[in-house]
């Protein structure tokens, strides 16, 4: 859709307010809103004098705060009735962020967007034209979260912080007979199990009836507790990542709107699976897949491919730095919960850091890896950007990966994978950071060394708070100096 068609259909449709959106370094959504009769032409020509970037956390500093929001036409969608209250028609446009004009050359080297739009603009280096990309999105979905005494008691006197989730699935609910779902056994329950069912479906028809998102399949995930998984069908680059931060949005605000919480931290519940976002990719010269090759006998995969699998890998500790962003996605990458936690590549092997799907043969269009490290708190844009440059980087070095796994890694001794030079992911967010600060040079051509810096040093403090915050498992484990091991799993 182009700007004329955009400020006709506003017309046209009766649309009251734009929401212009725009994500921060960490992909967390902003919005600002304007009347559609102050919208018109201009407003995409110039561009709209509306940021102060100085409150935006990993922006700007006040004393050099302002920016242009440049709105993307074709990003314009009409919002579901949920996102007004008021029943006003709303519609939404994703913005690009630039420094004080809209040159090119002004495309501010913090905004997430132009770092993926950068990124991409490098496949034609390397005979591609374009990717395609498909998340697995997986998150809960609670009736509450009660947090006591308050979320900062812990470094106060008075008391100690925690947490507990409430939800009509969970197997500690009262009243939960036909609902109950225990620990670990959460995978495709029928209803009335199944008490979200609805609830992913509402979501999906509006993600496809009002922002043409298609979806390959919804579901129950393997927690208890309401975990759910949505599958999208595959996109080009930005196309996609727009349309993750519009799945994550709605997801929480019909959550909301339910008297529910839905929530994207990874690992909520202590013992049971956390959520993963299992990313998919594959590369493209118009019509033609390169990671195809018909006449390779193991996985019909390329050298390109394998290529670009050597390179994912090789980066696999940085890259978790962007596809694990979080104290808490430490606490999804342990050994026993159908996590990746070594660094190698199988064909249809889950065990595995990246998996080549292996349903059919001779299936062009749908080859492709998949990299099961990232979980939901990656911000979407900076995890492709990322993961591209990588696979490329692979690509230009020709970087081999080695023979594929063929068995369980969870099951095989440390002497075995030394043996297959398996490697192991960070343990920690600082670990990942550390690796990102020693192996950062694949990215430097599209993440710039401020953002990078930026973006480590908030990760830093961040890991840094986590690490000197004292918690409730902490209370009863250390009051009387006695751990208690038989809840350690």
């Amino acid at each position: 859709m182009d700007t004329k068609q955009v400020l006709q259909t506003i017309q046209d449709e009766n649309i009251s307010f734009i929401d212009f959106w725009f994500v921060d370094i960490f992909g967390e959504l902003h919005n600002v809103g304007m009347p559609s009769y102050a919208i018109d032409e201009n407003s995409f020509v110039n561009g709209l004098e509306k940021l102060d970037a100085s409150s935006i956390v990993g922006f700007k500093s006040v004393n050099n705060s302002d920016m242009i929001l440049m709105p993307d036409p074709n990003s314009f969608k009409i919002l579901p009735n949920d996102y007004d209250p008021g029943h006003r028609k709303n519609a939404r446009i994703f913005c690009d962020l630039y420094d004080g004009s809209t040159r090119k050359e002004s495309r501010y080297n913090r905004d997430s967007r132009g770092i993926a739009h950068k990124s991409a603009e490098k496949l034609g280096d390397f005979g591609f034209t374009h990717t395609n990309w498909g998340p697995e999105i997986e998150f809960f979905v609670f009736d509450s979260i009660n947090v006591y005494p308050s979320p900062y008691a812990a470094t106060h006197s008075g008391g100690g912080s925690g947490y507990s989730i409430e939800s009509k699935e969970s197997p500690w609910a009262k009243g939960n007979v036909s609902t109950a779902i225990d620990i670990k056994e959460g995978y495709y329950p029928s209803q009335p199990k199944d008490t979200l069912e609805g609830f992913r479906k509402d979501v999906c028809d509006d993600l496809y009836n009002y922002f043409g998102i298609k979806i390959e399949a919804e579901h129950h995930e393997v927690a208890t507790s309401g975990q759910c998984e949505i599958n999208l069908v595959y996109d080009e680059m930005i196309g996609m990542a727009d349309n993750v931060i519009a799945v994550k949005n709605l997801v929480k605000v019909k959550a909301k709107r339910k008297n529910k919480v839905a929530t994207f931290m990874p690992k909520p519940i202590f013992g049971d699976n956390a959520s993963a976002m299992h990313t998919h990719q594959s590369l493209w010269n118009k019509n033609s897949n390169a990671m195809y090759d018909q006449d390779d006998e193991v996985a019909q995969m390329s050298q390109i491919g394998r290529y670009y699998v050597g390179g994912i890998l090789s980066h696999a500790s940085a890259l978790c730095a962007i596809s694990n962003p979080t104290t808490n996605s430490y606490k999804r990458l342990v050994p026993g919960f159908e996590a990746p936690v070594n660094v190698c590549w199988g064909l249809a092997n889950r065990s595995t850091a990246i998996r080549i799907p292996m349903y059919n043969r001779n299936q062009e269009k749908s080859k492709r890896i998949e990299y099961r490290v990232p979980d939901p708190t990656a911000n979407i844009y900076l995890l492709e950007a990322a993961l591209l440059l990588a696979g490329l980087d692979g690509i230009k070095n020709k970087i081999d990966p080695g023979d594929p796994i063929e068995e369980n890694v969870y099951k095989l001794s440390p002497e075995k994978k030394r043996e297959y030079n398996i490697g192991s992911l960070p343990v920690s967010l600082k670990g990942s950071l550390d690796s990102l600060s020693s192996d950062s040079r694949f990215l430097e051509e599209v993440f710039t060394k401020d953002f990078l810096e930026t973006y480590s040093n908030l990760k830093y403090k961040e890991y840094t708070a986590f690490a000197q915050t004292p918690t409730a498992w902490e209370a009863v484990s250390y009051t009387h100096l006695t751990l208690p091991t038989k809840r350690i799993v």
